[in-house]
């Protein structure tokens, strides 16, 4: 059985969230909490957490980075009345953002989005040719590519990898699935971002690369509008 939570200190967005989700649904077990308080407090693990952002007591982004502590596979989706909400909320690595208030459509197609994600492949699968031969890997396990002594790593969730090839040509090929060149020596997945500091950038695996102080500026304005395409889905 599935079982998701839905965290929203407003009780009728609570209620009819949780609604359109058992229309989808009978079958999914569905708790409504009303504070992140409520929800973090004897945590159980879910499929899924729609969890508000604005949230009165501990907001919605402290709520999602305490959930990220015990739990790594948890689907986060979070709902907002606000699309200025990006600087804090990719932290926490959600799975998508509903803008409120939520409709029937957008409700299913998170739904169905989530629950094929546990039984379908994770995306584009895509081939490289490397020094160990043909290499095929789903993109969403690749972290960045790095250009060091005149040959492109890949630095993937299963190892390392080298190839032959210009990083450039490397940033146009990654380019429409969500990759972005914020230094010279480096082409980053943006899915796999956690936190932007001063001069670096924080992967969720606890890795680090450079942010060209030159590229600063353009760079964080990439990764917000890729952020704000994931809220906008299949608009």
């Amino acid at each position: 059985m599935y079982r998701v939570a839905v965290c929203d200190d407003d009780k009728t967005t609570t209620e009819e969230t949780a609604a359109l989700i058992r229309e989808w649904d009978s079958s999914i077990w569905v708790e409504c909490f009303y504070s992140g308080e409520e929800l973090l407090k004897d945590y159980s693990s879910y499929h899924a957490v729609f969890l508000d952002i604005d949230m009165e007591g501990m907001n919605g982004i402290e709520t999602g980075l305490r959930i990220r502590k015990q739990d790594k596979e948890v689907k986060i989706v979070y709902l907002t009345a606000y699309r200025d909400y990006v600087a804090g909320a990719f932290k926490v690595h959600a799975f998508q953002y509903l803008l409120k208030p939520v409709n029937r459509q957008e409700v299913r197609q998170v739904l169905k989005d989530i629950f094929d994600y546990f039984y379908q492949p994770k995306g584009d699968v895509l081939d490289f040719q490397t020094g160990q031969g043909l290499l095929c890997l789903p993109v969403d396990q690749i972290y960045y590519f790095e250009y060091l002594s005149r040959k492109v790593q890949i630095v993937a969730a299963d190892g390392r990898y080298t190839m032959q090839e210009k990083i450039g040509s490397v940033a146009e090929r990654m380019k429409p699935f969500g990759f972005s060149m914020p230094h010279q020596s480096f082409v980053v997945n943006m899915l796999h971002v956690k936190n932007v500091l001063t001069g670096r950038i924080l992967l969720d695996n606890g890795m680090e690369i450079p942010l060209a102080q030159k590229k600063q500026k353009v760079w964080k304005q990439e990764l917000l509008t890729y952020l704000a395409g994931r809220l906008e889905g299949n608009r």
